[in-house]
C-alpha cells in the first residue's frame, strides 16, 4: 500500500490527475509559443527583417543580447534555462521560418537524413547518427540548445520544417522521456514495427 493513499485505485487516480495537469501545462506552453511564433510570422509578412536579424543573434553567446528585447516579454532573462530556450526558438525561427504541425526534433533529423540523394536507407540515417546521439547525450535543456543550432541550420539547408511548438515544450520538459520520444521518431522502422 502506498503511504498516505487509502487504496491502489487512489494512486492510479492521483497519477492520472498529474498527467492531466502536465497536459494542461503543455497546452499553456504551446499557446504561449504559438503567440510568439504568430508575432514573428507577422514580422515576416510585414518584411520587418530587423527583429528577425536581432533574433538570429540568439545563436551567438557574444551577441545574444540583441535578441533580448524580443524575448524579454516571454521569459525571465535572468534565468538561463528560460532565456536559452527562448533564444533557441527565436533564433531558430528567424533562421528557418518553415514550420511543421507534426513531429519532434527526432522526426526533423530523420527527414534531413533521409532527404540525402545518395546512399541506402541505413547509410542515410547513420550519416546523422553522431549528431543525433550528441543531442541525446545532453543532460540539460541548455546543453541541448547548443546542439540544436546545427540541427536547425541543417533543416534550413535541406528545407525540412521544424515543429517549434513541440520543440519548445520538449525543451521545457527536457529529460529521459523527451529523449526517448525523439529517439523513437528518428530510429522508427520505415514500415512501422517489424
Amino acid at each position: 500500500r502506498m503511504q498516505g493513499l487509502s487504496s491502489p485505485c487512489e494512486f492510479e487516480n492521483s497519477k492520472s490527475r498529474s498527467v492531466i495537469k502536465l497536459s494542461e501545462k503543455s497546452d499553456k506552453l504551446r499557446e504561449k509559443v504559438r503567440r510568439f511564433l504568430n508575432k514573428m510570422e507577422n514580422c515576416v509578412q510585414r518584411r520587418d527583417r530587423g527583429i528577425l536579424a536581432d533574433l538570429r543573434h540568439g545563436f551567438s553567446e557574444r551577441a545574444q543580447y540583441r535578441a533580448w528585447p524580443h524575448i524579454a516579454p516571454w521569459c525571465d532573462l535572468e534565468k538561463d534555462f528560460q532565456r536559452k530556450i527562448w533564444l533557441t526558438i527565436g533564433a531558430g525561427f528567424s533562421t528557418h521560418e518553415k514550420t511543421a504541425d507534426v513531429g519532434n526534433i527526432g522526426w526533423t533529423l530523420r527527414k534531413i537524413a533521409l532527404g540525402s540523394e545518395t546512399g541506402s536507407y541505413d547509410e542515410k540515417l547513420s550519416s546523422f547518427d553522431g549528431r543525433f546521439r550528441r543531442l541525446l547525450s545532453c543532460d540539460t535543456a541548455v546543453e541541448a540548445c547548443r546542439h540544436l543550432v546545427g540541427v536547425i541550420k541543417a533543416a534550413a539547408r535541406k528545407n525540412v520544417p521544424i515543429n517549434y511548438e513541440e520543440l519548445y515544450v520538449d525543451l521545457c520538459y527536457f529529460g529521459e522521456r523527451t529523449k526517448k520520444r525523439w529517439a523513437s521518431a528518428y530510429w522508427r522502422s520505415e514500415k512501422g514495427a517489424e
